[in-house]
């Protein structure tokens, strides 16, 4: 077991878009993202326009790579953030918006919106 604490370096951490504070993990559900039109898929799962046919024959498509999660902020409190998987194995992170909220599978917003989404 000669690597057991190296992974601890390597934990990725999270900084708030309005204040840069350190963001904390609630420990919520991970919303993923679901698409259910081709131009939506090609787009946003970035393959081919022969394997988006193949998926959207299917009723919906999963994008297991964004997902919408809660945060913590000292200062704001409660902060929804969208995170993409990069390439690289890294995770992008944004604040969720509407449009966001509505490609999740038959979720509702929760009752405490960031006071930033763009409608």
């Amino acid at each position: 077991m000669p690597s057991k604490r190296s992974k601890q370096k390597n934990v990725q951490r999270f900084y708030c878009p309005k204040c840069d504070r350190r963001l904390w993990r609630v420990g919520s559900l991970k919303y993923f993202l679901s698409y259910t039109g081709v131009l939506e898929n090609q787009r946003c799962v970035k393959i081919s326009h022969t394997g988006v046919l193949l998926l959207t024959t299917k009723d919906v498509c999963v994008d297991r790579n964004s997902w919408i999660e809660e945060f913590f902020c000292g200062e704001h409190g409660t902060l929804w953030m969208k995170l993409n998987k990069q390439a690289d194995g890294s995770l992008g992170t944004s604040l969720a918006t509407t449009n966001d909220w509505r490609l999740t599978s038959y979720t509702l917003q929760p009752e405490t919106p960031n006071p930033s989404i763009d409608l």
